[in-house]
């Protein structure tokens, strides 16, 4: 190893795992203030003047675990610099600053005896890692970390289940629609209702999106500082709504005043996950939650929930000739486009048996549709609105109940992996239907609100987005394009069918 003298070049390596530090009134965000490796740098250079070397570089790893086993970019240039031997020393403030994994200490075990490079920490002196001896005090210094890391999990894992199980208020970042000790904030928590009630309506996730970032909403995130996981450059969290996010917002149980927590078998290896009442005000009721994650979690409607359409009749109409769905054909002039056609239509889209002009198409069902609804026996063509959505969420809880104690018998190895599998298939897909017939209750109904509009069903109508005037002709009806004769270019209501879904 070098001996201490005037000339000697020292780098020093600070690094902090959490640095939750910010200025007065502001939030917390990733990084903190950096207060934390500032300090230790400081003692490091005060250290450096002790023993009269020049600290001639610094690598920070700031708000970075190195028990994670995370990749360090200030550890990884602290070594890289030790092997071009760019310093003879290292500084840090302590041993656990540096490594907590042994595989991170072998790794500086190795660079540091080949390249010449001395080891001294603020709290803990010089490491000789060119002795056994000084490498056994090291691996042991090494193991106590990382066994002080694994006690600090384990009693952050054990409060957090605490916590769950008390149904208290907790999270990392401020969640959108409440401050962050768990009130509700306006007008964030105003607009998480009315999603609600929007997507259960019919409204697209996507055209909640759009909406909230029209009216300045913006993601609890927003204005934060982060670094581009790809270009590595640091940037501004804009904050802005896209529809994966808005549909993450409005499943999260939060929101239904649900506090959950994943049990963990260490023996199987297998999760549960538990719910508990929180102690804060949901911005929904449970029963509305559970119907609106059942909504947007059933495969048949998840396009029609995060996607808007722009048209009416797209995979709505149905070809009179092979039961397919109908699709909105652009007009030819449109780029890259080869076809003649000058206006939109509406085509069979497996088969191409029927085309026919758009726009009076949707006209004429738009008039039917409207004057159907306005009719004293129009809510003949409603289903049964009424349901036990009470008696449907005892129902579900109870399954959940035989799930988790299915889960309790396998991990106590009172029921193998076959029958398991077996039961707890059967018991999720009934789940699964009791989710769909709570989301059917809770939905609300664009042709019942037609219907309950009477007189006022056209306002109505010119208010609703094509995907909830599309669910509303959907609910009553099906309109069917027939073939018409060769040569007609006049559009003629005889070759639309529109059929009532119940008798007139």
């Amino acid at each position: 190893m070098n001996s201490t003298h005037a000339a000697t070049r020292a780098a020093i390596y600070a690094r902090i795992s959490n640095d939750p530090g910010h200025a007065d009134g502001e939030q917390p965000h990733k990084g903190g203030d950096g207060l934390g490796v500032q300090r230790q740098q400081e003692d490091c250079r005060a250290l450096a003047d002790a023993l009269g070397w020049d600290v001639v570089t610094v690598h920070v790893d700031n708000d970075v675990s190195a028990f994670s086993g995370r990749r360090r970019p200030g550890f990884e240039a602290l070594l890289d610099g030790m092997k071009r031997g760019e310093f003879d020393a290292v500084l840090c403030w302590h041993t656990d600053r540096l490594y907590r994994h042994m595989k991170d200490l072998e790794r500086v075990i190795e660079i540091a005896d080949t390249a010449k490079v001395s080891i001294r920490t603020v709290q803990g002196g010089e490491i000789d890692l060119s002795t056994s001896a000084g490498r056994m005090v090291a691996r042991i210094l090494g193991s106590v970390a990382r066994q002080e890391s694994e006690h600090a999990s384990e009693r952050r894992i054990r409060a957090n289940q605490q916590k769950a199980e008390r149904g208290q208020w907790q999270s990392a970042n401020r969640t959108f629609g409440y401050t962050r000790d768990g009130q509700p904030l306006e007008p964030e928590a105003t607009a998480v209702r009315q999603a609600v009630v929007d997507v259960l309506g019919g409204k697209s996730i996507q055209q909640v999106a759009r909406e909230w970032n029209t009216t300045g909403l913006k993601t609890a995130m927003a204005g934060r500082v982060q670094k581009n996981p790809h270009t590595k450059k640091t940037m501004v969290i804009s904050g802005q709504w896209t529809g994966r996010r808005v549909r993450k917002l409005l499943v999260n149980p939060r929101y239904a005043g649900i506090k959950t927590h994943t049990i963990v078998d260490k023996a199987t290896g297998t999760t549960k996950t538990v719910e508990h009442k929180g102690d804060w005000s949901p911005l929904i009721d449970l029963d509305t939650f559970r119907g609106l994650v059942g909504y947007l979690s059933d495969p048949s409607r998840i396009k029609c929930t995060s996607f808007e359409r722009k048209y009416l009749g797209s995979n709505l109409y149905v070809c009179g000739k092979c039961g397919g769905k109908m699709k909105a054909a652009m007009p030819g002039n449109a780029a890259g486009r080869t076809s003649n056609r000058k206006s939109r239509a509406y085509t069979c889209r497996d088969h191409a048996h029927v085309l026919r002009a758009g726009e009076p198409v949707d006209d004429y069902v738009t008039a039917t549709v409207v004057e159907r609804v306005t009719q004293p026996d129009a809510a003949d063509l409603l289903g049964n609105q009424s349901a036990d959505i009470g008696g449907l969420s005892v129902k579900r809880e109870a399954l959940q109940r035989k799930l988790d104690n299915l889960t309790d018998l396998f991990n106590d190895d009172q029921i193998d992996a076959e029958q398991y599998g077996k039961s707890s298939r059967d018991t999720r897909n009934k789940l699964a239907v009791v989710d769909r017939q709570l989301s059917d209750a809770t939905r609300t109904s664009p042709a019942a609100a037609l219907v309950a509009a009477g007189v006022s069903a056209w306002d109505l109508w010119q208010s609703m987005s094509p995907t909830q005037r599309a669910q509303a002709v959907d609910e009553i009806c099906t309109v069917t394009i027939n073939p018409c004769p060769r040569g007609q270019r006049r559009f003629d209501s005889d070759y639309v069918d529109i059929t009532w879904r119940r008798a007139e």
